[in-house]
């Protein structure tokens, strides 16, 4: 909004409101970078409020850009302006840059048939994928090529700040087209550094505020089922909120940790905080009342996985998927245990929820 006191209330009262030829009288402009003016002036309506000339603008002033007030008194745009004012809204605090904050896998130790990694940062993102941003460097610093899934589909969670990055399973699954053409696109025994361009822009329209790069090492593939009777399970005291601790072998999928294991007692959930740390090996629960007195279970759905895809019941190297006992596979593993501090050994596999 722009208002102009003084005579301008005498050159406007000759004009009703809906006239053309406010813009005669006063009219305001955007400033280009280099000072100049644009040539058409900025749509809005004109009135006499307080006996002053105001002009509200269609659309609301940009902030942080500048515009040229330009004020004509009673001769109008035919004579000089008698008065020019540069105007600005203030400008918005810069929003922070977005960084990248976790890459998983977190260890730096990769097997040679990984499947995914997740790249999570300091704020959302905007909706475009990373495919085009991300890349994999050999240890001679060249491009490994196609090395990812070649979708740029939404692998994002819903607030947009993890993504997930998906190699390209046909080169990663031994003894299938892809893989016998091109190789793996991860070696046992190479070091890799992963690569995500600053160019990548944020949820705000920004750039990243730095380029990421995270160098690991390719160990060998992992090939078997998920074998949960290697799991060390210690157990709480009752009547404490100390945690629950699932121990493992090698690491596991950090994001399906996150939503594939949980606690039941007496067939009812246990509500709680899961923590995931040491490099995807270890997960615990915190529960939010004290433990109490029932039976147990630690429940881990048929969808967790380690780094190579590989399931509890099912290894991801079948030679063929027509010939995988899929009826096999449960849909859920449960694995009794007791607050007294002693895990119970007869875990069962069972199908349902």
């Amino acid at each position: 909004m722009a208002c102009i006191r003084g005579e301008a209330r005498d050159a406007a009262r000759r004009l009703t409101p809906d006239s053309d030829d406010w813009g005669r009288i006063l009219d305001v402009r955007v400033l280009n970078p280099d000072g100049t003016a644009q040539p058409t002036a900025v749509a809005g309506k004109y009135a006499i409020v307080d006996e002053a000339l105001r002009f509200t603008p269609s659309f609301q002033f940009d902030p942080g850009r500048q515009y040229q007030v330009r004020y004509y008194g009673t001769a109008g745009s035919q004579g000089a302006a008698v008065l020019e004012k540069t105007v600005s809204r203030r400008a918005a605090p810069p929003s922070p840059p977005t960084f990248v904050t976790h890459v998983y896998p977190s260890g730096g130790v990769v097997p040679e048939n990984q499947l995914r990694m997740y790249l999570h940062f300091s704020a959302p993102m905007g909706r475009r994928g990373g495919v085009e941003h991300i890349k994999l460097l050999d240890e001679q610093g060249k491009e490994v090529p196609d090395p990812f899934l070649p979708l740029d589909a939404e692998f994002w969670n819903t607030d947009r700040t993890r993504y997930t990055v998906f190699f390209d399973p046909g080169r990663q699954k031994r003894g299938i087209l892809p893989n016998r053409q091109m190789g793996p696109s991860l070696v046992e025994g190479r070091t890799y550094t992963l690569v995500v361009d600053r160019a990548w822009i944020d949820g705000n329209g920004n750039p990243l505020g730095e380029s990421f790069t995270r160098k690991f090492r390719v160990g060998p593939p992992h090939l078997g089922a998920l074998e949960y009777a290697k799991w060390q399970v210690k157990t709480p005291p009752e009547g404490t909120r100390a945690p629950l601790v699932v121990e493992f072998p090698s690491p596991l999928d950090h994001g399906l940790l996150q939503r594939a294991m949980g606690v039941r007692r007496d067939g009812q959930p246990v509500v709680g905080e899961v923590s995931v740390d040491a490099h995807e090996t270890r997960w615990s629960m915190t529960p939010s009342e004290a433990w109490k007195p029932g039976r147990y279970e630690l429940v881990a759905l048929s969808i967790l996985e380690d780094l190579a895809g590989n399931r509890i019941g099912r290894a991801f190297e079948i030679v063929s998927f027509e010939r995988a006992d899929k009826a096999s596979e449960p849909d859920v593993t449960r694995i009794p245990f007791s607050l007294a501090g002693a895990v119970d050994p007869g875990a069962r596999r069972s199908t349902g929820q």
